[in-house]
């Protein structure tokens, strides 16, 4: 579903969230559809919980609930407007590789370290997108400093926080679930058929100077399809893809325990089928993508002793993924955007594949050339012992963990060759050229990754009140080492530090956090470094004027500031040592054979450390009228040390090739915001709506550019990755206009040709005239609408999410016969003389036109939108019914994600999935949950 994006849609800028939403109890549904703002509940933060009302840092948590209304087979696709903060840009929706970019408050560098979340699974450093919805507790993403400070050096982007369920004391229950649909391709790029490519690359030959190569015949062969074999119209995607394929999931819990001892075990069975056709199924060998995983959870809890107790942690996946031969899909993809529709057909006469000299058949290499297979395994243990210390003081413990992560992952490539060809006539016979030559299958196994993370983890915690006096303390120590196959030598972290927190009467509060940290990246002497921050809270609700308000049930001021870090330097490992590579070839005497040996590198960079970042946040939680919850988290971060070249210091023209240095500095600023609404208006219904939104925006404080010609050359000053081209002022009118405008030397133009703006005045359009121009891909605005009601065992929930302020850009399948490729129907609305008031886009060449597909705002788009990203509806049975078979809850329901955008894009395009790849899918599917 398409519309005209108009500017402004749907914005509502209320100010974001730091708080967590804790449900109430159980509804029929057996979800948490109606939350409030539970002030004593247990909030998750580094290494630890604090009730909500003493937290003080920003953070935002959403409810592994609310996860499993998003139905994918990556637990991060589950996370589109579910975290005020975090920016999630879909990627490939290929089964297996549909992992998605997040961004913690926008970008934040321009260096190697780039943008990653440091991730924490149960208190260690893991992945997580392999994991289900239904073993989530809650995921956190931890943004400031005060909630950030004890990780230290690797902080800066963020922290997501991931919990997974644990054991409840009770008796036994156990809870199945089943869901089955299918998913379908969105935004797959549309191309003109045969008869539009033949008479447009007519005329595009014709304005080139060259005679037209199709024939009238030729053209009206193409119009009525008459000549299918000689005169071909293939759509590829029709030819390769199937309209849907299926998706399943399967999950079985058991939740119980004693006071002595508590457990719950979790086990998953998912699959996802991919869209090629023809390809086979699930349960044989075949050349389809797809993907299977089987998840395994026991988390175990011990009371070895009446103070003593055991925590255990265990949690497994087994993965299989195939493809056709290769190790992607998107090849596919984009050999199927890259062939004219009448280059050939699908099969020739006598059945054999259709191909030619320059483009393989999409059909054939999908079928013909063997299969690609990986089988991953992962598993991830721990056990942490925690003893109560009553006996020296009340609320004294101290704890000891250790986790082991494994990952392992193998392939198994079978690949072959097979023949296809090219038919022509002579008289009335068929030639048929060959192309390619035919195989036998051949196998390449062999193990590819392996990696392992062990860490060390010690704590001595106090948590005690004393009147109207609340103290929290804990002191913790971390020791980790990442070991990856094919590095010698492994990543490693100490880490020790502590957290300080004091509240007054439940209304003034104050904590400091300190981390002391060290990675074997850098140089003695700047491995290790402090990480302060300190935060503040006033519940001004408490106070006697407030007390008995009522308009606020609740109102919490905080704000927090302090220094966090980044440690990740891209490919730079140890850029402190310099490096001498061997297999320089210097000549020596009058021969002409080199003499192997040493060679002088990179200079090494002796005072490298790492980035670091000045956190400021200020924070607003209010309940009012205790059904309206309000939140507000405005930020500002410094960001410095950014690794970058130091060209304005040392010219370029030096000639040694200089280390990145800590020079780079860049300032990100922005707001986080949610209103969400509670209602009870009758016995039987309840209903909520939540909308937000988050802001982020940055811009380069300093990069150490080499002097240009033109200011507005400079990436200072702008935003990090702000796009660079030439600013497209429309189509050049006639001779006399291309005469009296400054010469673009690029190719010589026409007629109908792109006309640009000569930044710097000097009558020549070149490099010199590249511009700021548009926005960068990243959106700096997030916006959502979360609503939902349940009405006497019917529920609904639907969430929309929407993006703005960035720019994205079409790119050459858009741009007509570029590498003799097949034209958009954009080029429908082509310059001619005729068209010439009315054109929407440039003359036609049948040349790679230097002019026209030069990188210009005229391929830019506005990329705003808004996404129905998830929509259930559900019906739970009354219990007085189940009851009678001994069942304590059952619901059953339909789901649909990414049902569709509304955006102002042209043509059938998918706004987060612009580059051809595998693309864009929509899932439906319905399911059953019982629980006994």
């Amino acid at each position: 579903m398409k519309s005209t994006y108009y500017q402004g849609i749907f914005l509502i800028l209320l100010f974001s969230t730091g708080w967590s939403k804790i449900s109430t109890a159980q509804t029929p549904s057996g979800d948490s559809a109606i939350q409030v703002n539970n002030k004593d509940a247990a909030v998750h933060i580094a290494y630890g919980s604090q009730p909500a009302w003493m937290v003080t840092g920003a953070l935002s948590t959403v409810k592994g609930t609310e996860l499993q209304k998003s139905f994918n087979t990556n637990l991060a696709n589950t996370l589109f407007g579910r975290l005020p903060g975090l920016t999630v840009m879909q990627g490939s929706s290929e089964p297996g590789a549909n992992s998605p970019a997040l961004y913690g408050r926008g970008v934040n560098t321009f260096g190697a370290a780039g943008h990653n979340l440091l991730v924490i699974v149960d208190g260690y450093e893991s992945t997580f997108e392999q994991l289900t919805t239904d073993e989530i507790e809650s995921v956190s993403f931890l943004k400031d400093a005060s909630a950030t400070a004890l990780y230290g050096s690797r902080a800066a982007n963020g922290v997501l926080l991931i919990t997974t369920k644990r054991g409840k004391e009770g008796p036994l229950e156990v809870t199945f679930s089943t869901q089955q649909g299918f998913t379908n391709a969105i935004g797959l790029p549309k191309f003109s058929n045969s008869y539009d490519y033949a008479r447009l690359y007519n005329e595009a030959l014709v304005n080139d100077g060259k005679t037209a190569l199709y024939t009238e015949n030729d053209l009206q062969a193409y119009k009525t399809g008459s000549d299918p074999y000689f005169h071909p119209d293939v759509n590829w995607y029709k030819q390769t893809l199937r309209n849907t394929a299926p998706i399943s999931n399967y999950n079985l819990n058991f939740n119980g325990g004693s006071s002595t001892v508590r457990y719950f075990v979790a086990l998953n069975a998912m699959n996802s089928q991919g869209l090629y056709i023809k390809a086979g199924n699930e349960n044989e060998e075949s050349t389809n993508s797809k993907f299977s995983r089987y998840n395994f959870r026991s988390n175990v809890d011990i009371n070895i002793t009446k103070r003593l107790t055991a925590y255990v942690t265990l949690g497994g996946t087994v993965e299989d993924k195939a493809n056709p031969a290769g190790n992607t899909t998107g090849g596919l993809f984009d050999l199927m955007a890259a062939i004219p529709p009448n280059a050939f057909p699908v099969y020739n006469p006598d059945g054999s594949f259709g191909g030619n000299a320059r483009f393989t058949n999409p059909l054939g290499n999908m079928l013909q050339t063997g299969s690609y297979t990986s089988n991953g395994r992962s598993l991830q243990s721990a056990i942490k012992l925690t003893q109560q210390l009553d006996m020296v003081t009340p609320g004294l413990s101290a704890s000891l963990a250790f986790s082991s992560n494994n990952f392992f992952t193998s392939y198994s490539n079978k690949s072959k060759q097979y023949e296809r060809f090219s038919i022509s006539k002579q008289g009335n016979d068929t030639v048929y050229t060959k192309f390619g030559q035919e195989t036998s299958l051949t196998g390449d196994e062999s193990q590819s990754d392996q990696w392992r993370n062990y860490a060390l983890q010690g704590f001595l915690d106090y948590n005690r009140s004393f009147g109207q006096h609340d103290i929290s303390t804990m002191l913790m120590y971390n020791q980790d080492v990442y070991e990856i196959s094919g590095n010698n030598l492994p990543y490693k972290h100490i880490n020790a530090g502590g957290r300080f927190t004091y509240a007054n009467s439940r209304k003034y509060i104050a904590e400091l956090s300190l981390s002391y940290m060290g990675s074997e990246n850098f140089p003695k002497g700047n491995r290790f470094g402090y990480f302060p921050a300190v935060s503040a809270g006033w519940i001004a609700s408490e106070e006697a004027f407030l007390k008995e308000s009522t308009v606020f049930s609740y109102l919490k001021i905080r704000a927090s500031y302090g220094l966090v870090g980044n440690d990740k330097i891209g490919g730079q490992r140890f850029m402190f040592d310099q490096l001498y590579p061997f297999g320089a070839s210097p000549h020596f005497g009058t021969g002409n054979t080199g003499t192997a040996g040493l060679a002088e590198g990179t200079p090494a960079n002796t005072g490298v450390t790492w980035e670091k970042e000045k956190k400021m946040n200020f924070g607003l939680e209010a309940t009012i009228a205790k059904r309206l919850q309000v939140t507000l988290d405005i930020f500002k971060q410094d960001r410095y040390h950014i690794l970058a070249q130091p060209n304005l210091t040392v010219p370029q023209y030096v000639g040694v090739d200089l280390p990145t240095t800590n020079v780079g500095k860049v300032n990100n600023q922005g707001f986080e915001a949610m209103l969400r609404y509670n209602s009870n208006p009758a016995k039987n219904l309840q209903w909520f709506v939540e909308t937000g939104a988050w802001y982020a925006k940055n811009k380069i404080v300093y990069n150490s550019e080499s002097v240009q010609l033109n200011t507005y050359l400079y990436q200072t000053g702008r935003a990090v990755n702000q796009p660079f081209g030439l600013e497209a002022i429309g189509f050049f009118k006639d001779e006399q206009d291309i005469t009296a405008s400054p010469k673009q030397i690029f190719t010589p133009v026409q007629p109908g040709d792109i006309k640009y703006k000569d930044q710097n005045g000097d009558n020549v359009i070149d490099q010199n005239d590249a511009y700021p121009i548009g926005k960068t891909a990243l959106p700096t605005l997030t916006y959502t609408l979360h609503t939902g009601f349940q009405f006497k065992g019917f529920d609904l929930d639907a969430l929309f999410q929407g993006v703005s302020g960035n720019t994205i850009y079409l790119g050459a399948n858009y741009q007509a016969f570029q590498n003799n490729g097949p034209v958009s129907p954009m080029a429908l609305g082509r310059w001619t003389p005729e068209t010439a008031a009315t054109a929407t886009y440039p003359r036609l060449s049948s040349q790679n036109n230097l002019n026209n597909y030069r990188y210009s705002s005229f391929w830019q788009r506005n990329g705003s939108f808004i996404k129905l990203r998830s929509l259930e509806v559900g019906y739970t049975l009354p219990p007085n019914t189940l009851s009678k078979i001994h069942i304590n809850m059952l619901r059953v329901f339909i789901n649909g994600t990414n049902l569709f955008s509304i955006d102002g894009i042209d043509g059938n395009i998918d706004p987060e999935t612009l580059s051809v790849g595998y693309p864009a899918v929509r899932t439906l599917s319905a399911g059953t949950r019982i629980r006994f």
